[in-house]
């Protein structure tokens, strides 16, 4: 490996942990989106089994509750992409999550396993560029 050579795969160990940060950040947001998407669930379920007219507590974000009166226990909204809402009965919204976080929990696995081959790509070339730079620095 010449200085040239070494220069290289320098910049490509850079990429490398470009890359590494990348997916780390992408696996944070998806993290963040599986808790939300679980609290929205966990709330859908407590709110079809509150009897109508009792008071429970909503999740409305920031780690903060409101108390609220149950008017129906049987349909809700969700988003369903685009910005646009519908109506559900509350047992298909639980399912429309589910399967969300199905493909959440794929891809989250997916850039896990990506990052963990860019992580022994990354330890392969930097001990050969250390094995390199020592042997330069033999030379010298």
């Amino acid at each position: 490996m010449d200085e040239r050579e070494l220069q290289q795969s320098l910049a490509s160990l850079e990429l490398l942990r470009a890359q590494l940060q990348s997916l780390a950040e992408q696996q944070q947001i998806i993290q963040l989106s599986l808790e939300e998407n679980s609290r929205a669930k966990d709330t859908l379920l407590s709110l079809k089994d509150a009897p109508v007219d009792s008071e429970i507590l909503v999740p409305i974000g920031g780690s903060s509750f409101a108390f609220t009166k149950v008017g129906s226990n049987s349909r809700v909204i969700i988003g369903v992409g685009s910005g646009i809402s519908i109506e559900k009965p509350i047992d298909e919204a639980v399912k429309i999550i589910d399967e969300r976080i199905k493909e959440m929990v794929e891809t989250f696995n997916k850039l896990g396993e990506r990052r963990s081959s860019i992580e022994a790509q990354s330890s392969k070339l930097s001990q050969q560029v250390q094995q390199e730079y020592q042997r330069m620095q033999k030379r010298s």
